[in-house]
């Protein structure tokens, strides 16, 4: 029982340090009418984020015949968007994307209201570092060699950078996965970075095809506590959303553990009152 309350203490005062800090909740990969600039990616903070001091990017796919250097192939393939200014708070929705901020391409609902990090008018403006302009859209739209959406740590990219999150979605693998190289994959509720690059392994799951107008919506649980997936994401289409009610966010936040922070708060001998109470609660099911 000691061993038990000890590593409670620990659970208590220290929390993992390697998270995603950031996970992707939705996007709007095939809007109404002209893709672009009106492509989007609804974010969810597992932190608190002051972006001018620890910055983020985040990584579009586009895929035709897909490059050895996978994320940073930039042309055609795919586009970056930098996260360098503005602020989140744990669970809160952001978004990243097109400067359009409507929630289903031209003459639909204003979003601008929302909390964007990084917008970009992608019909005529080039990423952030790697990725051409195109008034058809840099997001894919899908298809039988799938496209992808990547969260990163930082703006300096490599080949060989690790997301933090990561998805791609379509009918199959197709030409997304080249003869070497490929797409870095992150260890998350989908794939396993150990498996090698997307494609590889088990390292073949994709959420369904959007049709035009479709928002995809994911769902499921992320623990704050192991830093991992307790329910697995699932993707639904949402078609022609009309108001943010429709893409709310679908992912949970879940936490058994106070903050250390909200302990500190507390006091030192009121922190361990707290863990009195828990070790004699552990004492009476015993």
């Amino acid at each position: 029982m000691r061993s038990v309350f000890c590593f409670l203490v620990v659970l208590l005062l220290t929390q993992p340090q390697l998270s995603a800090d950031i996970v992707i909740s939705g996007y709007m990969a095939n809007p109404g009418g002209t893709d672009s600039p009106f492509e989007y990616v609804q974010l969810v903070a597992t932190k608190n984020i002051d972006f001018a001091v620890t910055n983020y990017s985040l990584v579009v796919a586009n895929n035709g015949v897909a490059t050895s250097n996978g994320w940073v192939s930039g042309g055609s393939l795919t586009y970056k968007f930098n996260m360098t200014s503005g602020t989140v708070n744990r669970g809160d929705v952001f978004y990243v994307g097109g400067s359009g901020k409507l929630i289903n391409g031209s003459a639909s609902t204003d979003i601008s209201s929302q909390n964007w990090i990084r917008a970009i008018n992608t019909g005529t403006t080039g990423g952030d570092g790697f990725g051409n302009s195109s008034s058809a859209g840099v997001v894919g739209n899908g298809g039988a060699n799938a496209d992808g959406i990547a969260v990163f740590s930082g703006i300096s990219l490599t080949s060989s950078s690790k997301p933090l999150d990561a998805l791609f979605y379509g009918t199959g693998v197709g030409n997304s996965k080249p003869a070497s190289g490929g797409y870095v994959m992150p260890d998350n509720d989908r794939y396993s970075n150990a498996q090698g690059t997307f494609g590889n392994g088990t390292n073949t799951f994709v959420f369904g095809d959007p049709a035009t107008t479709a928002y995809t919506k994911l769902t499921g649980t992320y623990n704050l506590n192991t830093n991992s997936w307790d329910v697995a994401r699932t993707g639904s289409f949402v078609t022609a959303p009309t108001s943010l009610g429709d893409i709310s966010s679908g992912i949970v936040l879940f936490s058994s553990v106070p903050e250390p922070s909200s302990l500190l708060g507390l006091g030192f001998v009121a922190s361990l009152g707290m863990l009195h109470r828990v070790r004699r609660r552990l004492l009476i099911k015993k």
